[in-house]
């Protein structure tokens, strides 16, 4: 699946440059997502992913599909 297809906000499992192990992906911003990290949960320095970014389940969320 794809980060467009998913419900918002959701945490998605990857490395952060800050050291966090996963990011909240709070909304789309048109071919972008507005994230932020667990480090950093005010969103001060926002992470963004593609809305193409593959993505496959996990347990309380999901995480980046590098398989594809």
């Amino acid at each position: 699946m794809k980060l467009y297809e998913i419900k918002l906000p959701a945490k998605i499992y990857c490395k952060v440059s800050d050291g966090s192990t996963f990011v909240i992906c709070d909304h789309l911003d048109g071919m972008y997502s507005y994230c932020s990290t667990e480090k950093d949960p005010e969103g001060k320095t926002p992470f963004h992913l593609s809305v193409s970014t593959p993505l496959r389940m996990r347990d309380d969320g999901y995480e980046i599909d590098n398989s594809v």
